[in-house]
């Protein structure tokens, strides 16, 4: 029995079956009917899941500031970071950079990024399009 098939008539053929006498294949049917219900649980429970992890990506990216080097984030008024423009652009990952005298570095990329007098104009990062595969939210 497929997903599709997870319908009232299903039970109205549990009663008919019932009904009939044959309650070995009633109780089979309803075997079916549950492992399927049960299925479909689990697939809504994934793809609520990544509903709401595909939410916190979309709030984390209009919290995302760039100064023209590195990626700030920016939550009511509460700023962190900095954070590499090269890890974040090329996989998508926040890695902090570790401040030096005249300079932030990344351990991860190993960029360098020189310190700027303040002053700096900060611009507000736009979502990225991505060559990574999309997230499949429905199959």
């Amino acid at each position: 029995m497929s997903k599709k098939n997870l319908h009232a008539t299903n039970f109205r053929k549990v009663l008919e079956l019932f009904h009939d006498g044959r309650e070995r294949d009633a109780e089979s049917l309803l075997r079916i009917i549950q492992e399927d219900y049960l299925n479909m649980y689990e697939e809504n429970k994934e793809l609520r899941s990544q509903i709401k992890e595909v939410a916190e990506i979309l709030d984390l990216a209009e919290c995302m500031e760039f100064d023209g080097q590195k990626y700030w984030i920016d939550e009511d008024n509460e700023k962190t970071g900095p954070y590499c423009q090269v890890c974040y652009d090329r996989d998508g990952v926040l890695i902090r950079l570790q401040e030096r005298a005249k300079h932030w570095e990344c351990y991860s990329c190993q960029n360098l990024f020189v310190k700027m007098s303040t002053g700096n104009i900060i611009h507000k990062s736009r979502p990225k399009k991505e060559s990574k595969p999309l997230l499949r939210l429905f199959s």
